[in-house]
């Protein structure tokens, strides 16, 4: 004999649905003073968001990058993305960076990236090193994700 389990007008809550992860190509450049920063990527795994790219300097052959430079980022509408760290590997006049993020609620979107500072260390053979010196600028960037080919593809695997 078959026992009904509870009141048909029951509602039972869906479950929560799982946060895929995501690659998005960026390829946004900015430039300024003869340093040139781009973003790469913008990857999405569980709670957090990894932006990737490269910072160039060209024509200083005894400057490299000393530390991370400090990408603000948030979306359009003034929602800040939260920062959580950031890591750099200097080659010379060409550094790779790379910012954590937490997730932020709704992936999707337009975001803004602004940038306003970069520290610059010279690197010359058998000389005292000066202190950092603070190179100021106007890096920005903005970007819409996903890009508008394969938004569909792209909003179903975020769903997943």
């Amino acid at each position: 004999m078959h026992q009904p389990v509870g009141s048909l007008e029951q509602v039972v809550e869906p479950p929560q649905p799982r946060r895929g992860s995501w690659a998005f190509a960026l390829n946004r450049s900015a430039d300024c003073d003869d340093i040139e920063i781009t973003l790469l990527s913008f990857v999405v795994v569980g709670e957090f968001v990894r932006v990737s790219g490269f910072v160039r300097i060209r024509n200083r052959p005894n400057v490299r990058l000393a530390s991370v430079p400090e990408l603000s980022l948030a979306s359009v509408d003034g929602s800040p993305v939260v920062p959580l760290s950031a890591h750099v590997l200097p080659h010379g006049a060409l550094a790779w960076v790379s910012w954590l993020f937490k997730r932020p609620p709704d992936v999707l979107g337009e975001y803004e990236g602004r940038i306003s500072r970069v520290e610059l260390d010279h690197h010359i053979g058998g000389r005292i090193p000066r202190g950092y010196q603070p190179q100021g600028g106007a890096w920005t960037f903005r970007f819409q994700l996903p890009p508008a080919p394969g938004a569909s593809t792209m909003t179903a695997a975020l769903a997943d």
